[in-house]
């Protein structure tokens, strides 16, 4: 540690990188400084906001004191640029531009998306903000370095309630970042001897040249696809040498250095890590094996249900067995008159229990191959999205999306969620709709789950003094398809006087998200034409 007049600084020097801590007083970290003397301008140009990042982990906020400032953040974070360092073999393999390389293909890909969507005439109307949102859960994702507070590149790939229009002032944007889940792929490195995997992954390659300059190709003639599709390419192998021997070393030496000075393929493979992790069944996991991703191995395989409403300590559970699962609730709605809150007793069947895990990490060979299944990654964050908020208890959130009592609150966050969220979809005190839909009896709400082959869920409910069913099919990027309805015949109408379209009970889904205000929705946004 040295010393510069009052002033004290901390230098850690690793195998491509050097961090500067420079305190103020013995306790008190005044900055920290991060770079990467030896690498690439396309990983220096991220190492400003790094530094930021790990100042803002040491430094005091007002309400901390040196005895109360944990390490926490600045461990979670260094040990991610670490072990990338200690991985790493100057001057042959620098992992940090083997990382910052993925982002600079992802990035021109995701700008590349963008533009497209810009010309589009579907969206010409659209902010950029709501343009992004369809990248990120229809397309290839957002990638960024260093967000969030963390260090490294993650990819954003599904948001709760990407459909809602959101406000494009910062204070909102904040809002939704802070409120609502982000789903995340955190891309780093890892050892291959250290990787429990089931599929032997091929090692990193260093390079900022994953997609060809144009982005997209057309197809060869005997390709499958029809249309222009984009153009992977396959960087050269990267290969580790090892520095020889100084003159005048011995001879044993000499013999044990032999065989490290010929070029070989370095003992490391991307890995990508899932934040949160998500529940996927195992035909999926068999999928990611097929196309060359490595995952750990598991002692034993759960039930696909269990993993997102586990089996309560003590209780009976036959994993062979159809499972059902009960939940007594309350979904609040706005009409006419006032505001009311309707009891729910809900019930899922699981009439096919089948095999699933919890993906929380893998190790792959090329970004295309996570690109490549992020559609069916959100079908399944979508399906284990809605299933937890319809049929388990949450705490309450101050979402105009999710909280339907939120849009007549005058609390100041409301009105910050109302005006970051356009709610106009939900605002039902606006509509001259009839109260006869609710009832003091609770609304009995069944619902059948199957996922194998294609996630399917058949709902029957209450609907215009009958029993509606519907059956709605979860496809890739959480889109919602009507597989059958008998809720919507030629007497049906909406609020406007019209009558709705079948599509539209796969879009209520995926705008609420939750089972109990998208059956509300119809119960009372909907009538019979006498």
């Amino acid at each position: 540690m040295g010393v510069n007049g009052a002033k004290k600084t901390l230098i850690i020097g690793g195998s491509l990188l050097e961090l500067v801590v420079v305190f103020s007083s013995p306790d008190i970290v005044e900055s920290v400084t991060l770079g990467f003397p030896d690498s690439a301008d396309f990983v220096n140009k991220h190492a400003e906001e790094a530094s930021r990042i790990l100042t803002d982990n040491l430094k005091l906020r007002p309400d901390q004191s040196p005895f109360t400032k944990t390490m926490a953040a600045f461990s979670k974070n260094f040990r991610r640029i670490a072990v990338l360092d200690q991985l790493s073999v100057h001057p042959s393999l620098n992992l940090h531009e083997a990382v910052a390389g993925i982002f600079e293909s992802l990035n021109r890909l995701n700008a590349w998306e963008m533009q497209n969507l810009r010309q589009d005439p579907k969206h010409l109307q659209t902010i950029d903000v709501d343009l992004a949102n369809v990248v990120l859960c229809t397309k290839s994702g957002s990638p960024a370095m260093n967000r969030r507070g963390m260090l490294g590149l993650t990819v954003d790939y599904w948001r709760e309630y990407h459909l809602l229009a959101t406000s494009t002032e910062p204070s909102h944007a904040k809002w939704i970042e802070e409120s609502e889940t982000t789903w995340s792929i955190l891309i780093g490195c890892a050892p291959i001897r250290q990787s429990d995997i089931t599929v032997v992954t091929n090692p990193v390659r260093v390079s900022d040249k994953w997609i060809g300059a144009n982005i997209q190709k057309m197809p060869l003639p005997d390709d499958i696809h029809a249309g222009p599709m984009i153009d992977w390419l396959e960087p050269v192998n990267t290969f580790v040498t090892t520095d020889a021997p100084k003159p005048g070393s011995s001879t044993d030496a000499l013999d044990a250095a032999a065989p490290l000075l010929v070029p070989r393929l370095p003992e490391v493979v991307f890995a990508a890590t899932f934040d949160p992790p998500i529940n996927i069944p195992f035909s999926l996991c068999e999928e990611l094996r097929r196309l060359g991703c490595g995952l750990p191995g598991v002692d034993v395989a759960p039930n696909y249900d269990t993993l997102i409403f586990p089996v309560p300590p003590g209780k009976p559970y036959d994993p062979s067995e159809p499972r059902i699962i009960t939940h007594n609730h309350k979904v609040v709605v706005k009409l006419r008159g006032g505001q009311f809150s309707q009891s729910y007793r809900s019930s899922l069947l699981v009439y096919k229990p089948i095999y699933g895990r919890a993906l929380s990490e893998l190790t792959f060979s090329h970004p295309q191959q996570l690109i490549n299944m992020l559609p069916y990654f959100r079908q399944y964050v979508f399906l284990s999205n809605v299933l937890e908020k319809s049929f388990k208890d949450r705490k309450p959130v101050h979402s105009a999306a999710r909280d339907m009592e939120s849009l007549s609150s005058s609390s100041s966050t409301t009105k910050t969620t109302t005006a970051a969220r356009d709610t106009s979809f939900f605002n039902y005190s606006k509509f001259a709709i009839s109260l006869g839909a609710l009832t003091n009896e609770s609304v009995k709400l069944d619902v059948t789950l199957t996922v194998h082959p294609v996630p399917q869920l058949q709902i029957v409910f209450p609907c215009h003094s009958r029993t509606g069913t519907v059956v709605l099919e979860i496809r890739e990027n959480g889109a919602v398809h009507v597989v059958s309805q008998d809720v919507i015949d030629e007497n049906t109408v909406d609020d406007q006087g019209k009558r709705p379209k079948v599509e539209k009970l796969g879009l209520l889904l995926q705008l609420t998200e939750d089972l109990g205000m998208w059956c509300e929705y119809i119960r009372t946004r909907w009538t019979q034409r006498n």
